[in-house]
């Protein structure tokens, strides 16, 4: 499975599985912590599961509660200030292949309800519309939080999380996937890095292997990132790895071979290089940039303003 890097078995064994269900249409709920990988996992159950239709995503976190049933469900003209014609949702455009729906634990009670209503009779409602619409999608979602907690606190639908979760996937944590970390590593290296980039140095192999990855395997791809443009002469040392105190001492001192360590940049420095970097090489495409980033476009213009970027004319 090309979308995975991974020789850690109970990996591996997820991977397994993933290739047994692809081909049914029955909902797969992936949960795991953020930046694990689920949206790579909803990929491949895409990819394998041979629908001739497209492969839809949505993160319901990322959308304000007054406009998701109109993204999900698509709405008529008029139905309400601002609708002067028809829209088609999410889940018309997906019809005939896969619905991914992202943060699924974020949906509010009423959407809950009408998704599941969706998922038991294979079709709905636009918004203000009095025409039922029949669809054949498969439904993938994902969660970071515990959704059988949030359901006996009342805050999720007891039958909606039984009929997303038929098929259950659990992502682990880069933190339990240490075999992993050197072979990530150098995949992000030559994705970012290329044929003529620099290579890891042992120190920085050893500092990386040592930090507990919070953020998972998005947070290794992003530090990979910044390593490969801050580095110079050929080589990624630990203290060009943004990993603060869980880089060791010995690996902070010395490493470059010229008997002289180079002056030391402060985390803000780092950032601030960083996104100055990213910003130039996707032509100041800010929505692109805080892609990249991982943040959100309103962190990315805060850190424009703060940091005095300005674009180049």
């Amino acid at each position: 499975m090309p979308e995975i890097v991974t020789q850690h078995a109970p990996m591996r064994a997820v991977l397994s599985l993933v290739e047994r269900v692809a081909k049914s249409d029955s909902p797969v709920l992936i949960s795991g912590e953020s930046g694990t990988g689920k949206e790579l996992i909803a990929r491949a159950l895409h990819r394998l599961s041979g629908r001739s239709g497209p492969l839809v995503d949505i993160n319901c976190a990322a959308i304000a509660e007054t406009m998701l049933e109109s993204e999900l469900f698509g709405h008529e003209p008029g139905a309400y200030p601002g609708a002067e014609s028809q829209k088609l949702g999410l889940f018309e455009l997906a019809a005939g292949g896969t619905l991914f729906m992202d943060s699924i634990s974020e949906l509010e009670p009423r959407i809950q309800g009408k998704l599941l209503r969706a998922l038991e009779t294979g079709s709905f409602f636009r918004v203000g519309g009095t025409q039922k619409v029949e669809v054949n999608v498969r439904i993938v979602t994902a969660t970071n939080r515990d959704l059988t907690k949030m359901v006996n606190e009342g805050g999720f639908r007891g039958d909606l999380l039984y009929r997303i979760n038929t098929i259950s996937v659990t992502l682990p944590p880069l933190r339990e996937r240490a075999v992993d970390v050197p072979l990530l590593a150098e995949h992000f290296l030559k994705q970012y890095g290329g044929a003529s980039g620099p290579r890891l140095s042992d120190e920085a192999v050893d500092a990386l292997q040592q930090y507990s990855w919070p953020g998972n395997v998005r947070e290794l791809r992003n530090v990979i990132e910044r390593a490969v443009l801050l580095a110079t002469g050929g080589a990624i040392y630990a203290r060009d790895l943004p990993l603060g105190n869980a880089v060791p001492a010995r690996a902070i001192s010395g490493g470059n071979g010229a008997g002289e360590d180079p002056p030391q940049l402060s985390l803000a420095d780092l950032e601030r290089r960083h996104i100055e970097a990213v910003l130039s090489r996707v032509h100041w495409h800010q929505g692109r940039a805080a892609s990249v980033l991982g943040i959100s476009t309103k962190t990315l213009y805060r850190k424009i303003r703060e940091y005095g970027f300005q674009r180049p004319k």
